[in-house]
């Protein structure tokens, strides 16, 4: 957990660096409902809902958690090294050395909304994490069950990468995160439920971001209702601008 929180620091200290150069970020932080990627959002929740409804059932337990049948086996253990921010962190990493280096300002964006598109999910997971207080399947001491932290930053980074480079490295992308997240149940980590809320809240964060930034980037904008406060010699008041 001690490492869990240092990467979430390490992710909001860089975040700091990313909102400032990007003055969007706070329609960034309420993507997943202010562009289609509420449609994932809506879908991943009502997925997360019902499979939490039959939890308490022996049969779901036995379904969704892996202690003798264990798929993976002890390949398992490579989704918790590598699902846990690594994919994200090396994206981020190299597209900002990249356009560092060449001074290429798609590089340098790609780095900043990846590492949005990573923080701002991860920091909804880890307040759910401290307000759900779910024990883990195998570890019922470890009570911080739901969501899965790995399924949130697998799938944002996924989701992230299917936008930006297409479905061939989407499809990859997927394929990686999907193995992350079943990892989590091989190792008795967490539930069906817990890693299905986690791909929500990734998804949701990865795809939203992409697209509000794609719309501002061209001349269509997504809709969106934002508050402006219009102040004039003679009056001043509160609008509101509908954008499409």
């Amino acid at each position: 957990m001690r490492l869990i929180k240092l990467f979430l620091l390490f992710l909001l200290s860089f975040n700091l660096w990313a909102t400032w150069q990007n003055p969007n970020y706070l329609d960034n932080f309420v993507s997943p409902f202010n562009t289609n990627a509420k449609f994932i959002f809506l879908g991943g929740t009502a997925a997360t809902a019902t499979s939490w409804i039959s939890h308490d059932s022996y049969a779901y337990e036995k379904r969704v958690s892996y202690r003798e049948s264990q798929p993976f086996k002890q390949f398992g253990v490579i989704g918790a090294y590598v699902g846990f921010g690594a994919l994200n962190a090396g994206y981020i990493g190299a597209n900002y050395y990249y356009g560092k280096t060449n001074n290429d300002e798609k590089y340098l964006k790609r780095s900043r909304l990846m590492l949005q598109a990573t923080a701002y999910p991860m920091l909804w997971t880890m307040l759910l994490k401290t307000m759900v207080n779910e024990k883990r399947p195998g570890f019922p001491h470890n009570k911080d069950s739901f969501p899965s932290g790995h399924s949130t930053a697998s799938f944002a980074f996924a989701s992230y990468v299917a936008g930006e480079h297409g479905w061939w490295w989407g499809s990859s992308a997927y394929l990686l995160a999907g193995f992350i997240a079943i990892s989590r149940i091989n190792d008795d980590f967490h539930y069906l439920h817990d890693t299905l809320a986690g791909a929500t809240i990734g998804a949701s964060y990865g795809w939203g971001i992409y697209m509000l930034n794609q719309a501002h980037g061209s001349d269509t904008v997504l809709s969106s209702i934002q508050p402006i406060l219009d102040f004039n010699l003679e009056a001043y008041g509160l609008t509101y601008q509908y954008t499409f």
